[in-house]
């Protein structure tokens, strides 16, 4: 979500108790455990595989690093996820809105592991997997010897999670190559965001590194349906929400220079919209009956 600046006296930490729930140490069937969509666990996994390279930047402060696996004799893209501090809900929750969120299930709603395992969930029931984002094929939950692994090897740590939980993954085709840009794939992009759209999936983060032969690959700060997100913040807030992934296309296809007549909004609008296109939120306080 689109990060909000608070003034000091509006913060309240989130409860520590609260904190190490929704995570989990083993795998528990579909994940998450709350209501909506949920991902399958990934079963073709036998208790090793091989990291064959790493794909992202190992300094890198992202959500996630994506590695090139081979796990029982088939290469999948594994994308490892960082553990999601519920303290950064100060950040998103403020005031009575923090009385009328869900506390004790924040992981579950704002953790980018299970923002992926929500989106790809609707994605699986409704059909599209694979069909407007690269394929998905389950969560793994990683036994501990890998980390060490993944430390010695390729330099990566600082995965942020209590010493007493693994890690988690998705587990993913492996597509290396990137988007070649032109009309056609152009307004297939935009099909699949308003096919996803059409199914309260909304991806968010939409820029060309996020893209693989024309498929989105990350839905690490996506908001899926039902979300306590439309429940809480004031209408206008959420209505940014929803239409910041169209707004982010039309902002990539520019910057992309794709001779191309489509837009995700009317030119008016959209030149309106992108005045203001990445920057920060600002709220400011409002009357409880605003909330």
């Amino acid at each position: 979500m689109p990060s909000k600046k608070l003034r000091s006296k509006d913060r309240g930490a989130v409860p520590e108790k609260r904190r190490l729930e929704g995570r989990p140490r083993k795998a528990e069937g579909r994940l998450p455990p709350i209501e909506g969509p949920k991902l399958h666990q990934f079963v073709d996994f036998d208790g090793d595989l091989e990291f064959v390279q790493l794909l992202t930047d190992p300094e890198s402060d992202a959500s996630a690093h994506v590695f090139e696996v081979v796990i029982a004799s088939k290469t999948y893209a594994l994308k490892i996820f960082k553990y999601y501090d519920a303290e950064e809900a100060n950040d998103i929750l403020w005031g009575p809105q923090r009385d009328r969120a869900p506390l004790d299930q924040l992981d579950y709603y704002l953790d980018p592991f299970y923002n992926e395992c929500r989106a790809y969930g609707r994605l699986v029931d409704t059909k599209l997997n694979g069909e407007v984002a690269v394929q998905c094929h389950g969560y793994l939950i990683l036994p501990f010897r890998f980390q060490a692994k993944l430390e010695e090897e390729f330099g990566v740590n600082g995965w942020d999670q209590p010493s007493d939980l693994p890690l988690r993954a998705i587990v993913k085709d492996f597509v290396p190559e990137d988007t070649t840009w032109s009309p056609r794939v152009v307004g297939k992009i935009l099909k699949d965001l308003k096919r996803m759209r059409e199914h309260k999936i909304y991806a968010m983060d939409i820029k060309p590194e996020n893209y693989k032969e024309g498929l989105l690959v990350d839905f690490s700060i996506s908001i899926t349906k039902p979300h306590f997100i439309f429940e809480i913040k004031p209408q206008h807030q959420v209505e940014g929400y929803k239409n910041q992934d169209l707004i982010a296309f039309d902002v990539m296809i520019q910057e992309q220079r794709v001779k191309t007549r489509r837009r995700a909004f009317p030119n008016m609008e959209t030149k309106e919209k992108l005045r203001s296109y990445g920057k920060p939120v600002v709220e400011e306080e409002e009357d409880d009956e605003d909330m």
